[in-house]
């Protein structure tokens, strides 16, 4: 069944053209940046994604990932995926999903999200939850610093 939705997901993605997706990885175990890349490789695999890939090292899990550091000259992503350096010590069991906003957003990068929350859940093996930009407090806050410093469109 998974394996349907995702199918059928990245032809809507295909079809609509392909997502940029940057991931950000603040973990800090060998077992939790092998799960991150599993994430980024089953993004890839599944065609119509761009995937960039960074590491993080930040002091909490509140910190600011992208802290100081300019976007490249490329154009900006259309999501931003940061998992969570909580996940390793238990202080946090989430991935965040940023994106300018939900309701405004077209639909190859809405079915992209939905994507993403697939492979999240299949990867971490159901103990790790998605959070999209209206599912907790700060994370309108962040996407509207990301798309003011030109890393999310």
């Amino acid at each position: 069944m998974v394996i349907l939705l995702m199918a059928a997901g990245a032809a809507a993605v295909a079809a609509q053209g392909g997502v940029r997706v940057l991931v950000i990885d603040e973990t800090k175990t060998f077992a939790s940046t092998m799960r991150v890349a599993a994430l980024v490789g089953g993004l890839k695999a599944a065609g119509p994604f761009e995937v960039s890939y960074r590491v993080a090292d930040v002091g909490s899990i509140w910190a600011d990932p992208l802290a100081g550091i300019p976007p490249s000259d490329d154009p900006p992503y259309d999501l931003i995926v940061v998992v969570s350096r909580g996940i390793d010590d238990g202080t946090s069991d989430w991935v965040w999903i940023l994106s300018n906003g939900l309701s405004s957003l077209p639909p190859p990068v809405c079915s992209g999200i939905g994507m993403i929350g697939i492979l999240v859940d299949r990867v971490f093996g159901g103990e790790v939850r998605t959070l999209k930009v209206y599912d907790d407090f700060i994370l309108p806050f962040l996407s509207a610093l990301y798309v003011n410093e030109g890393w999310l469109r």
